[in-house]
């Protein structure tokens, strides 16, 4: 038996794909033969995957299906496969988000949304990356669900970029930090005004990092004009893309990971920001519960002033922020490799008892 997984695209740098690629990992480990198919691959993960022109279908196989946007043709090919067949749902951006930005994006979004609902009687099972995605794919009629959480390789941040740590950390600032893909949805705005308010009436030796894929460019233009406005282009960075090691460096300098994002399916930064020890501020929406569990603060309001008064209490309240780091630790173990393994192999066990 095989058990392979298909998206529509896979990308460097992106948490579906590196999931993707996680999960081909442990299937490997457990001993099983194990390939991931993609119509579209990106040069960097070329080595971890095959075009989606070779895949064939076998009725002893297993097939993952990786969902987070319309697949289209993607999708009608692997409903027409003979495998045992699970979706892994990543979540989908509800469109109105994309309306004034991009409105391909809005529709992609809005097409996936209506595909997912089309395809629940096509798969033995329906993965959410969550339980709150889990709850969405149950509630559109999916008849078996289960939750997987991303697998994330905690390991590759074990190597950064010295130079870019000893930069960021020389000057004894206070730096914020976001990562994600710069998208209407996540609200960077909302953490601009928090760090505004904080720089001009606590502490103005401190920074905003946002790290994040620049893809949607009208957005990213309306959030330049903003640090315009407030007079912050010399304390408010927005990095783009950036490699692993970078990554890491912009973590292991940072004072606060701060998330004011209306919608995430899981939030992987989340989990990084609390691997190296950086106190976690988030709003409360979606996914974001379900991720950072009982560790981090969890926002039920968006008051800019109160939240900047509340990180300049965590930052120098070293008992507080103490007990905070020591929380989110003991969450992110409960998202390691080793910890999921166990669930995933009973996830497996069951998906081949349904192999026909």
């Amino acid at each position: 038996m095989k058990i392979n997984q298909v998206l529509p695209a896979i990308s460097y740098g992106d948490a579906v794909s590196s999931d993707a690629i996680e999960i081909r990992g442990l299937l490997r480990d457990m001993g099983y033969s194990s390939e991931i198919y993609a119509k579209y691959i990106h040069p960097k993960c070329s080595r971890y995957a095959e075009p989606l022109s070779k895949y064939k279908g076998d009725a002893k196989n297993i097939l993952l299906y990786h969902f987070s946007s319309a697949g289209l043709d993607v999708t009608d090919l692997v409903k027409s496969m003979p495998d045992t067949k699970a979706l892994i749902y990543h979540n989908i951006t509800p469109p109105e988000y994309f309306l004034k930005y991009d409105d391909n994006l809005s529709y992609i979004c809005s097409k996936g949304r209506d595909e997912l609902k089309a395809i629940s009687g096509d798969f033995q099972l329906g993965i959410g990356v969550s339980e709150y995605n889990r709850m969405e794919l149950e509630k559109i009629g999916f008849k078996r669900t289960e939750v997987l959480p991303i697998i994330i390789d905690f390991d590759k941040y074990m190597k950064y970029d010295v130079e870019l740590v000893n930069n960021l950390s020389r000057d004894g600032f206070i730096n914020f930090l976001f990562v994600g893909r710069i998208a209407p949805n996540k609200r960077h705005e909302d953490i601009i005004e928090i760090f505004y308010i904080y720089n001009k009436y606590i502490n103005s030796n401190s920074r905003l990092y946002i790290v994040g894929n620049k893809q949607i460019t009208s957005y990213v233009s309306k959030l330049e004009d903003r640090i315009r406005e407030l007079g912050l282009s010399e304390k408010v960075f927005l990095t783009g893309m950036i490699d692993d090691k970078k990554l890491a460096a912009y973590y292991k300098s940072s004072s606060i990971f701060i998330s004011m994002s209306e919608h995430e399916g899981f939030c992987v930064p989340l989990l990084e920001a609390m691997f190296f020890g950086i106190p976690v501020i988030a709003y409360d929406s979606t996914g974001i519960p379900y991720t950072l569990g009982d560790a981090g603060i969890l926002l039920h309001k968006k008051n800019y002033i109160d939240v900047a008064e509340l990180i300049n209490i965590i930052t120098n309240d070293r008992v507080l922020l103490d007990k905070l780091v020591k929380k989110q630790y003991q969450r992110q173990k409960k998202f390691n490799r080793d910890h999921i393994r166990p669930s995933f192999m009973e996830l497996i066990k069951n998906l081949s008892a349904m192999i026909k």
